[in-house]
């Protein structure tokens, strides 16, 4: 089920123990249990003394990634299962170690204002686009820091996203805002008739580009280097976006759907899959859902969309709720 990679959020939940876990990775603590279970005394390394790898042990323990029996350590099937979605459990533990002085440093800056936060944070110093407009090396070095979460959120998120909607319908995708073409990758796994083009920014083109080569499907996915807010859209039966029009003020996103109506072939549609506004006081507070939660100021509700769409000029607008992590919604509309 495309929903499997859910059970790591087991592991990302509390923030110390997560920390943890994000060192008994980088000290190669879990592959060598990978390997089979070791004694408490062959943990102890050149970065770890006795008493270091006492202390990791029992936290990863607590953690229940480790089962510790007779100073005998080894994984817990809950965790060797999980290690399925290993890439997706490493990325998440990163970007929550990298911007985790935004949460427990930066509260004030957090509560203040979306301005104050911007102008502190870690956060949007890492998703700068600003550099994107030239393809450099150091431009595309740039990119590919936050480009590198968000590939990897889609990576498991597109599927989801497949499995609600019939993609093979369309002949001719335009996915606006496409990151690195893997949004685009996983639709046409499932569609093997279409057609893809990724609309974004020069130096993420150019990254993108990079991250689909080799891949069966690298000959049905184009990239189009451009400005979304100016430059114009080729005309398609399939807009999509995926995890963008959050990024845009309302001004901004209705300017945006009122570009994709118009560049749409007739009776063609638009698909929107985005995290929506959700209840912190519903949902677990993640540790791991850091690089997304910091950013609740942007989220919209369904009926945000609806009323955007239908300003736009859409009719049959459907907007469902998909519960992941947090709550998506997937809104879809058609030309007239």
């Amino acid at each position: 089920m495309s929903r499997d990679y859910l059970q790591i959020e087991n592991f990302v939940q509390d923030a110390m123990l997560s920390r943890a876990l994000h060192a008994a990775f980088d000290y190669g603590l879990i592959d060598r249990l990978l390997a089979g279970p070791l004694d408490a005394a062959d943990c102890v390394s050149e970065r770890m003394d006795e008493s270091g790898a006492r202390f990791l042990l029992q936290m990863l323990t607590a953690a229940n990634v480790v089962t510790l029996a007779d100073r005998r350590a080894e994984l817990s099937d809950e965790f060797r299962q999980a290690l399925r979605y290993r890439d997706l459990l490493q990325t998440k533990l990163k970007f929550a170690q990298m911007l985790a002085a935004d949460y427990f440093g930066g509260m004030d800056h957090l509560l203040r204002s979306a301005e104050d936060f911007m102008a502190h944070s870690v956060l949007f110093d890492l998703f700068d686009y600003g550099n994107c407009t030239q393809v450099t090396p150091a431009s595309c070095l740039q990119a590919s820091r936050w480009m590198e979460l968000t590939t990897m959120l889609t990576r498991y998120e597109a599927p989801v996203c497949a499995e609600h909607y019939a993609f093979d319908q369309h002949r001719q995708m335009l996915d606006v805002g496409g990151n690195s073409g893997e949004f685009a990758l996983q639709v046409c796994r499932r569609a093997d008739r279409l057609q893809a083009m990724v609309l974004d920014l020069p130096a993420v083109c150019a990254v993108g580009q990079r991250h689909l080569q080799g891949t069966a499907e690298q000959a049905r996915v184009s990239f189009q280097p451009g400005n979304m807010l100016q430059d114009d859209f080729p005309a398609v039966d399939l807009v999509t976006w995926k995890s963008v029009l959050h990024d845009w003020p309302d001004e901004h996103a209705a300017h945006l759907l009122r570009r994709t109506y118009e560049s749409l072939l007739p009776g063609g549609s638009i698909l929107i899959f985005e995290r929506q506004v959700w209840d912190f006081s519903q949902y677990a507070t993640s540790y791991g859902l850091l690089p997304v939660f910091l950013f609740f100021r942007s989220y919209r509700t369904a009926d945000d969309y609806r009323d955007l769409l239908q300003q736009a000029g859409f009719v049959e607008i459907d907007v469902q709720t998909i519960e992941l992590e947090v709550p998506f919604l997937l809104a879809t509309a058609r030309r007239d």
